[in-house]
């Protein structure tokens, strides 16, 4: 089944429900060849899951890199084939060195119910995967029903406080690049030259080892995994 491109019934009009196109593997050295999925049969589903995020004119990464074209193309051979991007196939397909999967490289699951993002990962881990990787960058607003599941995307420390003392893993962008990255967009901001970065109360970020340290990815890294028990708050360079 393709999670979850079906049509349900709402006072006699037909509504469709988001999709999740997967992928069993990805060339993204940052992740590692691990299996991905992306929000939305069509740049329609995709932008209304992105509707209200700061990041969307001009800092996401999605939608002024490469990825966003490399989904443009899936969702057109989804029209045809449908069941070349179902989460079975991605976990049949994937590496035998996957550890992890990253869901929502495109989009905000914020638009799926709490139970399809618990059946993804069930899904993944019975396959010996050991957790999911997924952030929304609306945890106080309407993603908030996937705390526990989700990793709370932010872009301000006062924002970080909040959802870590309500019990979110927090993921924070900070306006500073890494130093190789090859975004032209990006040369204004200052370079991370190992800066650390805390909360208003003291809560100490670690940034994104696969950012900062060779040889590892998020495949050997995982501290954004929804298997993780002890509290995350990461720190994301701009890439």
């Amino acid at each position: 089944m393709n999670d979850c491109a079906q049509s349900t019934q709402d006072s006699g009009r037909s509504v469709q429900k988001p999709t999740m196109l997967w992928v069993p593997d990805s060339a993204n050295t940052k992740t590692g060849p691990i299996p991905q999925g992306y929000v939305g049969a069509t740049r329609q589903e995709t932008e209304e899951s992105c509707k209200g995020c700061p990041m969307r004119k001009n800092l996401c990464y999605y939608w002024r890199g490469m990825p966003v074209a490399a989904h443009s193309g899936m969702q057109r051979r989804n029209a045809t084939d449908p069941a070349r991007y179902t989460i079975e196939r991605a976990i049949s397909r994937s590496r035998r060195s996957a550890k992890f999967a990253r869901g929502a490289v495109g989009g905000d699951p914020s638009v799926f119910d709490r139970s399809i993002v618990q059946t993804w990962t069930n899904k993944f881990q019975a396959a010996g995967f050991r957790g999911l990787l997924l952030y929304t960058h609306f945890a106080e607003t309407r993603g908030s029903h996937l705390k526990g599941l989700a990793m709370a995307s932010t872009n301000s420390f006062e924002q970080s406080d909040r959802l870590l003392s309500d019990g979110w893993h927090v993921a924070q962008t900070v306006p500073f690049r890494t130093p190789h990255t090859k975004r032209h967009s990006l040369k204004h901001l200052p370079v991370w030259q190992g800066q650390k970065f805390k909360t208003p109360s003291g809560k100490l970020g670690v940034v994104c080892p696969a950012q900062t340290r060779r040889g590892i990815d998020c495949n050997s890294c995982g501290l954004c995994s929804n298997h993780q028990k002890k509290q995350q708050y990461i720190i994301f360079l701009m890439h």
